[in-house]
């Protein structure tokens, strides 16, 4: 497990990339083959650009020595065997999965040769059957993974203790949460409060359907669950918030940022780090079965000042003096 660490977000997709391009690194000694298997378009992957950027610093940059070849199923778990065959075809030197674990499934099935790093956003390696153990993940994989499920059942926590009389809550899943969310209904069950979840199967996601079951339900708050897909339509979620009024608490700071009254995550910038300098070892000779897959285990607390004072919630003092971010 790594050792414990305090995460901090920052920046936006497109300043990541701009950074990228304009960073002044060493060329590497040698021509390589960089694979990338994620869910949304290169400049809508927030985490793709961070690792890009963190990949420059280590002096990997594309078109100063590196080849960059790039998948995104859209978050079409069924694209991503034919697009993993197709990185495995070409030859990567090494291929990061990204997000989901259907990335680092179907990379995982497709090549037992070709090095695989993993950034696991919302599942757990062990649990779904992507690595073997956390100290020797396999013989050709590793990586870094946020617990999800963990982070989940917190949110209901915080939510709660801002909004003591509320029993009803609102949670939005799809594809890509479903283990979060069993999580979730486990520890609502414990604390004896009562969800409405809207499960999607299929985008576009109708947001508007959802919050109007909310309403029927007379639900009190959101509590967001880690998906590719929702981060990336988080402006449709928060424009609906604002319409209801209700408290929420997201998956990371952008989302507090955008409009999340809360949110409680990791740092993305940290994470991503880890993951580009595990790449990095392994380009340089190391082997993925010796590198121990890394856990996040500290975690970020945004506050969303404004928004919560536009909803009438009084934050308590328990929850600003945790807070690592206060957005005023």
């Amino acid at each position: 497990m790594a050792s414990r660490r305090q995460f901090v977000v920052a920046g936006t997709v497109g300043a990541l990339i701009a950074q990228v391009s304009s960073h002044v690194v060493g060329q590497t000694h040698k021509q390589t083959k960089i694979g990338i298997l994620t869910t949304r378009p290169l400049a809508e992957s927030f985490y793709t650009g961070l690792i890009m950027r963190q990949l420059a610093d280590l002096g990997y940059r594309e078109g100063a020595g590196l080849t960059l070849e790039y998948r995104a199923a859209e978050g079409l778990s069924e694209r991503y065997p034919g697009m993993a065959r197709d990185l495995v075809e070409r030859k990567c030197n090494l291929i990061f999965a990204v997000g989901p674990e259907h990335a680092a499934l179907a990379l995982r099935d497709a090549s037992s040769a070709i090095p695989i790093v993993f950034l696991a956003i919302d599942f757990d390696p062990l649990q779904t059957g992507v690595i073997k153990s956390l100290s020797r993940p396999g013989s050709n994989i590793t990586g870094v993974y946020v617990p999800q499920n963990e982070l989940a059942a917190k949110r209901l926590d915080i939510l709660k203790e801002v909004l003591p009389a509320a029993t009803r809550f609102l949670v939005l899943s799809d594809d890509f949460t479903r283990d979060q969310l069993v999580t979730l209904r486990r520890r609502s069950e414990a604390i004896r409060v009562q969800l409405t979840a809207v499960e999607f199967s299929r985008q576009p996601y109708d947001y508007a359907a959802a919050f109007e079951a909310a309403r029927r339900d007379k639900a009190q708050a959101l509590i967001g669950l880690a998906s590719g897909v929702f981060a990336t339509d988080a402006p449709k979620i928060t424009a609906l918030l604002a319409e209801t009024r209700l408290p929420s608490a997201g998956t990371s700071a952008a989302m507090a940022e955008r409009g999340f009254m809360l949110s409680y995550g990791p740092d993305n910038s940290k994470i991503t780090r880890r993951v580009a300098q595990m790449g990095v070892r392994i380009l340089k000779g190391a082997k993925p079965a010796d590198i121990p897959v890394e856990q996040a285990d500290e975690f970020v607390l945004v506050v969303n000042g404004p928004i919560a004072k536009k909803l009438g919630v009084k934050i308590p003092e328990s929850v600003m003096a945790r807070a690592t971010r206060i957005i005023t």
